[in-house]
């Protein structure tokens, strides 16, 4: 039996399997719709998404926690 890669993804890093169940659709609508975007610099919304859901899933305490550990990667 042949298997899919959109559902075993074994080989996938977690925080990327976890993101995958986030339907994107509704995330970048809700961008759209509250104009989000419209100002940023340096960083979209969706980055900013998965700093901070890689920051909660990490436990960081602090921004500069956050920071520390995106650098090591």
């Amino acid at each position: 039996m042949k298997q899919s890669k959109h559902i075993f993804l074994s080989g996938h890093p977690i925080i990327a399997q976890l993101l995958s169940l986030i339907p994107m659709e509704v995330f970048n609508e809700v961008v759209e719709q509250q104009n989000a975007d419209r100002y940023y610099k340096k960083l979209k919304s969706i980055d900013h998404f998965i700093c901070m859901f890689y920051a909660v899933l990490t436990r960081n305490g602090s921004l500069r926690e956050v920071c520390k550990n995106i650098s090591l990667i």
